[in-house]
């Protein structure tokens, strides 16, 4: 004959002491492992945190405490279930904040009706009737979540947890005075974290400052961290990784409660005797990370200091609040630091000519690093004698060509980019090369130049005492100085060899220089200057050159032109 007893609403209570009755069993069970082994169960919280309140004091339970955030241990593929009761028409607030991985977590309340009944058909053996339980909120993913709502009746409530991806941690708050509950420190309008400045062992950062500062200045603080993997959303995430032991996880569930101010890990493997073999499921680990966390107080510009030179570091600030252990996180970036200079590698700067002399078959390397980004940069080599030009950005080689005289390579810019340029010369004697790079090639530098750098004579023109030279010019208007030498026959050679060398005109006596004007012309099909030079000596070797003078000063040569004049008028 089945026997039957009517349930009244006190079931939520025995179940509670149900619950707790459990926990009490476990205590026990792990005090009886102990003595079993000849050893006391010492919880060294009990003499290392004494201060601590009754409500504080939560070991591994599946109730969850009113307004204290409390850390929990989650294996992946392993629902964990907590519980907690809200009385009659009261509100609550409870938010999940996920540490380094998604979760899928659900809240549901537990239906009881005022009758019900339960049945024993065997001894020891209860089957509950009429019990139901609502789903009130789910969510999956990565970021925290509160769920708020006011109860209309005493209830016992369900959070239930889980992990798809691995063994994880999260941050629980539960509270039924969501109208008390600490809100997160406030971020500025703008919140990225900025690169001021980068060396080969220090980046230099900088954040907007939190309005919290201003109204809770002696707890507010921010925190940075600093590893080489990548950016945190969380602070829970990236304090996984921070201080880690080379052992693995603990052997038990870790919670950890925050309260009073402060925070308190629980149940850890050097406070519970407890063997391993207890465990059924399988702990896993990953590899440890170096990451560094430095907390800079109100300080919002800070420079990191000991790091590798030509390394990537990801950088990630947190504003915090101390007291409620609440925190924030800014808009996290990243820089690599610089390499060491190489000594045989000398530093272009932008705007600023470089004048090197290359030995034959010798080589030279320079770098050159812009300041800011930029769209397009230039370089330019002058060059009287032929070079081979290397040009490497970021260790990629993009430019790989000889030239002579003057050349332009147009690149694109990079952000970050650093240039590594290598010139050796392919000439039997020492050459002289200028070098000049620029950010802004619409500004040129040096002047343009036409098609050809011939200078030709007219010989019905020439005369005993006068000659007459042509040359090729552009449409762009430029200043052109034309100088004399006079020549002995046996020095003739000597000489133009000598001229082959890219000086400019201020290498030249006064008293050669024959004159200087302006010339252009719209159609650079025509433009062609003529000069007529006199006061010449008849039967006499002239060695002339004409140089073409940009707006910033830059010089180039004309191919010399050598003429003798007439022995006769």
């Amino acid at each position: 004959m089945e026997e039957k007893r009517t349930i009244g609403p006190k079931l939520n209570t025995q179940l509670l002491v149900e619950m707790l009755g459990s926990q009490i069993l476990f205590q026990l069970l792990l005090h009886l492992v102990c003595l079993c082994h000849g050893q006391r169960p010492v919880f060294a919280q009990q003499q290392r945190w004494e201060w601590v309140t009754n409500e504080a004091m939560y070991n591994y339970s599946p109730l969850l405490p009113d307004g204290t955030e409390i850390t929990i241990f989650l294996f992946r593929d392993l629902p964990q279930r907590h519980y907690f009761q809200v009385k009659d028409k009261s509100p609550f607030s409870i938010r999940v904040n996920p540490c380094d991985a998604a979760l899928e977590w659900r809240v549901s309340v537990q239906e009881w009706p005022t009758h019900s009944t339960y049945r024993s058909e065997k001894l020891g053996t209860l089957e509950w009737e009429q019990v139901t339980t609502r789903d009130l909120f789910s969510y999956k993913g990565n970021t925290a979540q509160t769920f708020v709502r006011a109860s209309s009746h005493s209830a016992l409530h369900n959070l239930e947890l889980l992990s798809t991806e691995r063994d994880t941690q999260m941050r629980v708050y539960l509270t039924t005075k969501p109208e008390n509950e600490p809100p997160n420190p406030e971020l500025p309008f703008d919140s990225r974290v900025n690169v001021a400045s980068v060396g080969q062992r220090t980046v230099t950062l900088a954040w907007k400052p939190s309005p919290s500062v201003l109204h809770d200045e002696h707890n507010i603080q921010y925190c940075l961290l600093v590893n080489q993997k990548h950016n945190y959303q969380s602070l829970c995430a990236a304090q996984n990784q921070v201080g880690l032991e080379d052992g693995p996880w603990p052997d038990l569930p870790v919670v950890t409660i925050y309260s009073g101010g402060q925070e308190i890990h629980l149940t850890r493997t050097e406070d519970i005797q407890l063997s391993t073999s207890l465990l059924s499921h399988p702990v896993s680990r990953e590899a440890k990370r170096d990451v560094t966390q430095l907390c800079v107080g109100n300080r919002n510009i800070y420079s990191v200091l000991d790091l590798q030179p030509n390394s990537l570091y990801y950088f990630d600030v947190f504003v915090v609040n101390v007291l409620t252990n609440t925190s924030s996180a800014y808009i996290g970036t990243f820089a690599k630091t610089l390499q060491w200079p190489d000594p045989d590698t000398l530093d272009l700067k932008e705007g600023i000519m470089a004048q090197v002399y290359i030995r034959k078959d010798g080589q030279k390397f320079y770098s050159f690093r812009p300041k800011s980004w930029h769209r397009r940069v230039q370089f330019t080599f002058h060059s009287c004698g032929k070079l081979y030009v290397t040009i490497e950005r970021n260790g990629k080689l993009i430019v790989s060509e000889s030239t002579n005289n003057l050349k332009h390579f147009k690149l694109k810019g990079k952000a970050n980019a650093k240039y590594i340029i290598g010139i050796k010369s392919m000439e039997a004697s020492e050459v002289l090369v200028k070098i000049l790079v620029s950010t802004r090639p619409n500004k040129p530098l040096f002047p343009r130049l036409p098609d050809s750098l011939k200078v030709k004579s007219f010989n019905r023109l020439r005369t005993c005492n006068s000659v007459t030279l042509a040359w090729l010019g552009t449409s762009e208007q430029n200043r052109y100085c034309l100088y004399k030498r006079e020549m002995e026959e046996p020095t003739l050679e000597v000489e133009g060899k000598q001229q082959n060398e890219c000086l400019g005109p201020e290498t030249r006596s006064i008293s050669e220089n024959v004159g200087c004007k302006y010339f252009h012309h719209l159609h650079a099909q025509r433009a062609v200057a003529v000069q007529k030079v006199t006061g010449l000596k008849a039967r006499t070797t002239y060695l002339f050159d004409i140089y073409v003078i940009g707006h910033k000063g830059h010089s180039v040569k004309y191919q010399s032109k050598v003429v003798k004049t007439r022995k006769a008028c």
